[in-house]
């Protein structure tokens, strides 16, 4: 051998095993130092405690929770602004046992909450009498500790001053956010987990509020913020410890150093073709996630040796298709259908799901796979309704104001020439939707749909797909879906004040809806104190991550209103506390 071949021998000895990535992969996203570069050696540009990546609310509130032990924080973010996708949000966090439960003497205790979180997220190991609920020891650990830490969070940063949160109301109705799964035994407190942020008058405010706040908390403890860096890479010691991060800055690489941690937030992967392309398990036409979120942090943990999981996972809503296809970087999603005489139908003319179930769940319908004719059958859906929806509900997303008046609306005056409308416009997205047709029985299966939708909105009982049989689906529809205030149209006088008949005669009118996401939720996996883990199940020295740049905690399931902000806030507050502790 010689002294070059066993000098290089050497250098890769030091290396870390890069467990899963190619040798181009651990290159671009690992930088070990070995004995040959000290640490001391190595040059700086920012030296903190810890670094935050990312400045979403779970990257804001380790900040803040690591400047109250005292650490000194850098953050760096690579959009220009602070507060990322967080910022787009309605601003709810979704928060167990709160202070505005304690506050009314409501009990929201661990045994029943955790019965609630185990049965959402994972109903097929589901179990109610098991130590863990059927649940994984991993699995269970994440949800106890959301449990545990969710409202000291909220109180930590109340007490702070760096946000202001009270009772979360259904925007204009007088009620308590009603969860997203309310109608199952395990649900204790259906209503009132949900916090919104106050603004300076005491009003409920959104995300753009929320955030400004958190910006305020964080640039007020000195916190060291660097926008327009993007983190590349990890910089690990020779035994294997995050001890820093490079940062491409227009070009330039920066180097910082984490003495105690690192502390990733920095969005899932939803504007990232590629990385849709290869992990979600069916398309998705467009993202409400800002543009930045484009999955960083899987190859850069990966490279380190992270575990990966939940990598199909995500926040669903449905979208309007050929908004989507116009630009998939969406303002929102179709959170809630409006309009009570209306349903949804696939190629075959035949409803699908529950209209009026959460996004989250509801998107998930898009999704179904028919083994006997290998195709989705659901991958479009079309929203058909009547002029009493058309009118009363005018200027309801996706409603337009005007009737007729929005280019994705498509309307005849009768089923038959609906029918029609629909097939030819599918013919012109051909090319982008995989050229999905409507099957030869839709015209005859519409009839039918709607006629049996009808006589369910007459007796007040769907007994295809429980529409209106829980409280989510009937208490949310004023708030998302109010009638206009001068309409002529009569009031709903069924049983059901989210089913009407449409009307005998046209027109009538469809929008196609598709599957599209708020943002990815998988990626590195966690333990309990948001540490990162690595393919053996250890932890990462000095890396953690919180939000939706990591495998979610709650997996799919969206157990309510701010449920995505409720576990990244709480996750940033348990970070920042395991990375003070760990270095204690």
């Amino acid at each position: 051998m010689t002294k070059r071949q066993d000098s290089q021998e050497k250098k890769l000895t030091r290396r870390q095993v890069i467990v899963g990535a190619g040798a181009a992969t651990a290159a671009l996203g690992a930088l070990t130092l070995t004995s040959g570069c000290a640490v001391a050696e190595h040059k700086w540009d920012h030296e903190s405690d810890i670094i935050v990546i990312g400045s979403g609310i779970g990257a804001a509130t380790a900040a803040v929770t690591a400047r109250e032990h005292g650490d000194s924080v850098t953050l760096i973010e690579k959009e220009a602004f602070f507060g990322g996708t967080s910022s787009k949000t309605a601003g709810v966090l979704w928060i167990p046992n709160n202070f505005t439960l304690k506050a009314r003497g409501m009990e929201d205790s661990k045994e029943d909450c955790l019965q609630y979180l185990a049965r959402f997220s994972y109903p097929e190991t589901y179990i109610a009498d098991s130590p863990t609920l059927g649940l994984s020891d991993s699995a269970y650990a994440l949800l106890e500790a959301f449990y545990d830490n969710a409202s000291d969070a909220i109180d930590k940063l109340r007490g702070a001053k760096a946000l202001d949160t009270a009772e979360w109301r259904m925007f204009q109705l007088d009620r308590a956010a009603t969860d997203y799964l309310d109608n199952v035994p395990e649900n204790a407190v259906p209503a009132g987990r949900a916090l919104g942020v106050l603004d300076k008058n005491g009003n409920i405010a959104f995300g753009a509020e929320m955030m400004a706040q958190l910006q305020a908390a964080v640039e007020s403890r000195q916190v060291n913020i660097l926008y327009e860096h993007k983190a590349m890479r990890l910089v690990l010691d020779d035994n294997g410890r995050a001890i820093g991060v490079e940062a491409d800055n227009n070009g330039a690489t920066v180097s910082l150093r984490a003495r105690k941690g690192l502390i990733f937030g920095t969005g899932g992967y939803a504007h990232n073709p590629g990385a849709v392309a290869r992990y979600q398990r069916n398309h998705i036409y467009g993202a409400c996630a800002m543009p930045a979120s484009t999955g960083d942090f899987i190859d850069i943990a990966g490279a380190a040796g992270a575990r990966l999981g939940n990598l199909s996972g995500a926040w669903r809503s449905q979208v309007v298709l050929e908004g989507a296809l116009e630009d998939s970087r969406l303002a929102g999603g179709v959170f809630y259908p409006p309009g009570d005489s209306a349903f949804q139908v696939n190629k075959y003319g035949l409803r699908a799901v529950n209209e009026n179930r959460n996004y989250n769940d509801r998107t998930e319908a898009h999704g179904l796979y028919d083994p006997s004719k290998a195709e989705y059958p659901n991958q479009l859906l079309f929203m058909i309704y009547d002029q009493r929806t058309a009118e009363a509900f005018a200027g309801a997303y996706p409603l337009p104001s005007d009737p007729k008046g929005a280019d994705e609306v498509m309307f005849a005056d009768s089923l038959d020439g609906l029918t029609d409308e629909i097939g030819k416009r599918l013919e012109k997205l051909a090319a982008r939707t995989g050229d999905f047709q409507l099957d030869a029985s839709f015209a005859g299966n519409i009839k039918d749909t709607m006629a049996r939708f009808n006589g369910f909105a007459r007796a007040g009982k769907d007994e295809d797909f429980g529409r209106g049989d829980a409280a989510y689906d009937t208490e949310w529809f004023p708030a998302f879906s109010p009638m206009q205030a001068d309409t002529a149209w009569p009031a709903n006088p069924y049983p059901k004040v989210n089913m009407h008949p449409l009307g005998d005669e046209g027109p009538y009118y469809a929008i196609i809806l598709a599957a599209g996401v708020l943002d990815t939720n998988g990626g590195p996996m966690i333990d309990a104190g948001a540490r990162v883990l690595d393919a053996h199940d250890q932890p990462i020295p000095g890396l953690y991550g919180v939000g939706n740049c990591i495998a979610s905690p709650s997996r799919d399931a969206y157990w309510g209103a701010g449920c995505p902000l409720g576990l990244s806030c709480t996750f940033g507050y348990i970070a920042a506390n395991a990375a003070h502790a760990d270095n204690a």
